[in-house]
């Protein structure tokens, strides 16, 4: 608590003082990725001028706050994929990082479970995909007895237990890795929403940042991480006119939440076995740290980027949701998980008897509506969804030999905000030494 209120008060003085108006790097975004890879920068280039620019008034405003606070241990991703090898090393660094901190972690586990006997192939092949992605301490567990072993009230034909899993608040840690920038010497700055992204005049600091009414920045190097606004600082990046093959596809996610009390046998964190095509993981059950437990997620298209409440609309964004041919062939790919999404979200009796596979006798009585996080996916022109992690390194010309984009980090990234950092960083070394 103590570190939290005096972070915020150097985050409310930095933006308070006269701000530099050239860098040698600057990040955009002050997520947890964007703070993660700072404060690597920094630690990495003492005496360097880093700066961490952030739109808002706070850190992890949006989807480094708003999430199910799982430390994933990487079984959900395919093998040799960037989700997968840095989702398995990063949960390792973030542990350390927590217990270096003492930030509150809870080594919770994960049961994933096979209702009936036609999900247990499935199962099988998420066991040995774990395997091969070198997830620790994996088991699959052949019956109820050993089930109940590891989750007392849940039921199943089979399930695998991964005990790598972990429950923390990723605003926390994002404020402590924040703390350890600010500390070193870098530069947080609140309230600077970046509005263009071209080159200057100054050959030594080829970089001008346009930002919303302040004066520019310049920088040497530029990391992006965007977040929800990805596709917007991208399109600073890219030509102009130039065809788009890919669109995000911005999601409001519904949870619902319960009391710990009303589950004391709950310790752990209950999935369903996903579709092993698509980048979700379904409904499931997470215990929090402040002690209650969220089910779901439901989710169906946001309607602005920021679309937290279904009052808040912006109709440039509805109608380019509408009229995209990315969006149309998702619907028709997926119509029918589409409809069930739907569902979940306007009738949440439909969500609870989901659940109810996996845990039958909850006290669902006590179910309450939780939080809304807003995410973004990412979409192929055929509707399919992109299912790793894009970063651009250096692409095209003139500038954009000096910018790193992040352009998409969905889930696992907050697990594995340690070693994106160090992977941006080790190819940054890769091509410039001059930090």
């Amino acid at each position: 608590m103590f570190l939290s209120l005096t972070t915020r008060y150097l985050h409310q003085k930095l933006t308070t003082i006269n701000i530099k108006n050239k860098y040698d790097v600057v990040v955009i975004g002050g997520g947890i990725i964007g703070t993660a890879v700072a404060r690597k920068f920094l630690l990495e280039c003492p005496g360097q001028d880093i700066c961490l620019l952030e739109k808002e008034c706070s850190l992890a405003k949006h989807q480094s706050s708003h999430n199910s606070g799982v430390m994933h241990c990487g079984v959900f991703y395919k093998p040799n994929s960037l989700k997968a090898n840095l989702c398995v090393e990063g949960i390792e660094l973030l542990k350390k990082y927590c217990d270096d901190k003492n930030i509150q972690y809870q080594r919770s586990g994960k049961v994933v479970i096979a209702p009936d006997l036609c999900q247990v192939n499935v199962l099988c092949k998420l066991y040995e995909q774990g395997q091969d992605n070198k997830v620790r301490g994996l088991q699959l567990l052949e019956s109820q007895r050993e089930i109940r072993k590891y989750s007392p009230s849940c039921k199943g034909e089979k399930a695998l237990w991964c005990p790598d899993t972990a429950n923390v608040n990723f605003r926390e840690v994002t404020e402590h890795l924040a703390d350890d920038f600010i500390h070193s010497g870098g530069n947080l700055v609140f309230n600077y929403k970046v509005v263009d992204i071209k080159q200057s005049e100054d050959s030594c600091f080829p970089i001008c940042l346009c930002v919303s009414e302040r004066p520019p920045l310049f920088a040497k190097y530029v990391v992006v991480c965007g977040g929800l606004h990805s596709e917007t600082l991208s399109d600073m990046l890219e030509v102009k006119n130039s065809i788009k093959h890919q669109q995000f596809l911005i999601l409001k996610v519904n949870y619902q939440e319960i009391d710990s009390k009303y589950c004391e046998n709950l310790q752990t964190n209950v999935y369903g076995v996903p579709d092993l095509e698509l980048p979700f993981l379904g409904a499931h059950f997470s215990p929090q740290i402040k002690g209650t437990i969220l089910l779901g997620p439901s989710a169906v298209p946001a309607l602005k980027v920021e679309g937290y409440c279904n009052d808040e609309v912006s109709l440039s964004h509805l109608s380019k949701m509408v009229f995209s041919c990315n969006v149309r062939n998702m619907v028709v790919r997926n119509f029918s998980q589409c409809i069930n999404q739907l569902c979940h979200t306007l009738n949440t009796d439909i969500q609870i008897k989901y659940l109810q596979q996996f845990i039958p006798n909850f006290s669902y009585q006590y179910v309450i509506k939780g939080p809304t996080a807003v995410q973004c996916q990412l979409l192929n022109s055929d509707g399919t969804f992109v299912d790793d992690y894009i970063f651009n390194f250096f692409n095209g010309n003139g500038i954009g030999k000096r910018i790193i984009n992040l352009k998409y980090t969905p889930s696992p990234a907050a697990t594995s905000c340690l070693s994106i950092a160090d992977y941006v960083y080790k190819k940054f070394t890769e091509c410039y030494t001059d930090l």
